[in-house]
C-alpha cells in the first residue's frame, strides 16, 4: 500500500528541479509549507495551464496542454518567482491552516482492530476513539485506491503500530484505520493491512460520476457517532 512516510527533521530545503518533460517539482521543508504554497499556485496565473498535485513534502507543477519551450522557461522563472515570495514559512503558514476548512468524517468507533490497538498501546477503547477524533489531519496524497487519503500524523499517543502482520483479505469500503503516524479511509472493499478502527458512513470515492471527498492539502477531523445515525456521541 506504498511506504509509510515518517516524520523527518531532515526535510528538503525548498527547491525546483525538473518532473519528465515538462514538468516541474518544488520541494518543501514539512507537509503544511508544501499545502499552503499548493494552495496559493493553484490560484496564480502561469504561463500555460498547469496542474498542481501536492504529496507530502513536494509539489508538482505539470502543464496539462502542448507547451512550448518558451513557455516552459518562462513556467520556471514564474514558479521561482512564486517560491522566492513565499519566504516567510512561520505566520503565513499558521494563518494558511487557520483559514483552510476542516472536512469532518462521522465514524462509528467498532472496528475489529480497536481492542487490539488499545492493548498494543496500552490504551481503554475510549481513550483510542478520544485521542484519533482529537486531531486535524492533514491529507499527504490520494493513494493507493482511488480515493484513499494518507492523512497525519496521528497523536503521539496512537503512532507507531506497524500494520498488521496478516493483512485482510477483504476491508469493507469506508474502513477507517491507523498505520505508522497515518490514518486512512478505504474508499471501497480492498485487502488491506492496516488497523481498522470503524467506519463512516460516506461515500470517499465513485469513479462514475467522478467524484473524489479528497485532495492532498484537505483537513479532516473524525467525529464518533452512534450506529445508524449522524448524530454526534457526546
Amino acid at each position: 500500500m506504498g511506504q509509510l512516510l515518517e516524520d523527518n527533521s531532515t526535510a528538503p530545503s525548498p527547491a525546483l528541479e525538473p518532473l519528465g518533460q515538462w514538468g516541474w517539482l518544488t520541494r518543501w521543508p514539512d507537509e503544511t509549507a508544501a499545502a499552503a504554497w499548493a494552495d496559493i499556485a493553484r490560484n496564480e496565473r502561469w504561463p500555460c495551464s498547469l496542474e498542481i498535485v501536492a504529496a507530502y513534502r513536494s509539489v508538482a507543477a505539470i502543464p496539462t496542454g502542448e507547451t512550448t519551450h518558451g513557455q516552459w522557461s518562462e513556467l520556471h522563472a514564474a514558479l521561482k518567482v512564486s517560491i522566492d515570495r513565499f519566504a516567510d514559512f512561520g505566520a503565513g503558514r499558521e494563518k494558511h491552516d487557520h483559514e483552510r476548512q476542516v472536512i469532518e468524517v462521522p465514524v462509528v468507533y467498532d472496528g475489529p482492530d480497536l481492542l487490539y490497538v488499545a492493548d498494543a498501546l496500552g490504551l481503554e477503547p475510549r481513550q483510542v476513539v478520544a485521542l484519533h477524533s482529537s486531531a486535524v489531519y492533514q491529507v499527504f496524497a490520494v493513494g493507493f485506491l482511488p480515493g484513499f487519503p494518507y492523512a497525519g500524523y496521528l497523536p503521539e499517543a496512537l503512532a507507531g503500530l506497524p500494520r498488521r502482520a496478516s493483512p485482510r483479505a477483504r476491508v469493507p469500503a469506508g474502513s477507517v484505520a491507523i498505520a505508522g503516524r497515518q490514518t486512512g479511509i478505504y474508499p471501497c472493499e480492498s485487502p488491506g493491512g492496516w488497523h481498522i478502527l470503524g467506519h463512516t458512513p460516506l461515500t470517499i470515492c465513485d469513479l462514475e460520476r467522478g467524484f473524489f471527498r479528497f485532495r492532498p492539502t484537505d483537513r479532516i477531523r473524525f467525529v464518533p457517532i452512534f450506529e445508524g445515525t449522524s448524530s454526534p456521541v457526546e
